[in-house]
């Protein structure tokens, strides 16, 4: 037997001496693949030589099957059925019907923005496997560019990320000063970011979307808290905010639960740039998966964009 034979075989030599093996017959066989007879016979001797053993012999006008046959035929069929398994489960990946989703978002995005456009997806696509990430923005980065996953979604200012990453413009936040709702501020529609600067200030690790944002807008204005506190999350803030331990500036999303329920007051900066850009992030050198491609059209349609708004822990 010639040595690495099945280095050789291809799959459409195996297509056709299966053909023929149900048929027993060249022309019926050629007629079943839209082939001549010659091309079908060639292709049968061709795979005998490459076994080095004969598959047929020849019984009147009856191809009758000899043992190597019989035994070839078996993995045969396995290879076809793994091969048409195999388009079948692609196919289905592009069409939607399978696959993985594998997101990450900065906090703020991930908790109050996403949990909308994920359920939304979910329903139209409900056998595709979900994974989300929730990380600061410099995490966010990480996860996209190592490609362990294909989209982010982030909150923080853009301009240092390198070539090998593309950000796209998503939609806009806005950034408000929160406080308790008896605080001498709760009832006031704006303050200057001035009336800061002798206060406690509550805000998240650096890294974070929303830090980088208030960093931005002290350092442009020329001013520094006279007290800052730093706490891990969101949710962090809020509950410190609302036992009275300072004061401290959130997407409005973040509070829209608790400021329904009478828990915490929202106040603008109205003399700094705290709207802010929400940016999708995504390899410049990658192909996106018909899923993710699916939920990037699905993220731009109006009821994805509403936040989630759930209700607040009564433990706040």
């Amino acid at each position: 037997m010639v040595k690495h034979w099945q280095h050789n075989v291809t799959l459409y030599q195996l297509r056709v001496f299966l053909a023929v093996l149900r048929h027993r017959n060249y022309t019926h066989a050629a007629e079943e693949l839209h082939l001549s007879q010659p091309a079908v016979s060639a292709q049968v001797h061709e795979l005998e030589r490459l076994l080095g053993l004969p598959l047929f012999e020849q019984v009147g006008k009856r191809l009758v099957p000899t043992q190597a046959a019989l035994m070839l035929e078996e993995h045969a069929r396995k290879v076809m059925a793994e091969i048409e398994a195999a388009a079948d489960a692609l196919e289905s990946l592009h069409r939607i019907e399978a696959g993985r989703l594998a997101l990450v978002a900065s906090t703020t995005i991930g908790n109050y923005f996403l949990p909308v456009a994920l359920a939304l997806f979910h329903r139209r696509y409900p056998r595709v496997e979900i994974e989300l990430l929730i990380a600061n923005s410099q995490v966010v980065y990480e996860e996209v560019r190592a490609g362990r996953r294909e989209l982010g979604l982030i909150e923080s200012h853009v301009e240092s990320v390198d070539d090998g990453l593309l950000l796209t413009p998503y939609r806009q936040d806005e950034l408000v000063l929160i406080v308790p709702p008896w605080h001498p501020w709760a009832h006031l529609e704006s303050l200057p970011l001035a009336a800061l600067r002798d206060v406690t200030l509550l805000w998240r690790e650096p890294g974070s979307g929303t830090r980088s944002v208030i960093e931005a807008a002290f350092e442009q204005a020329g001013i520094r808290p006279a007290i800052t506190l730093e706490l891990g999350s969101n949710e962090a803030i809020k509950r410190a905010v609302a036992a009275n331990m300072g004061v401290a500036i959130v997407s409005q999303a973040a509070v829209a639960a608790e400021v329904t329920a009478g828990w915490l007051s929202t106040v603008r900066i109205g003399d700094a740039a705290l709207r802010r850009t929400l940016h999708l992030v995504q390899r410049r050198t990658g192909h996106l998966s018909p899923a993710a491609q699916a939920f990037l059209t699905l993220l731009l349609e109006p009821e994805a964009g509403h936040e989630a708004r759930e209700r607040p822990d009564p433990g706040h």
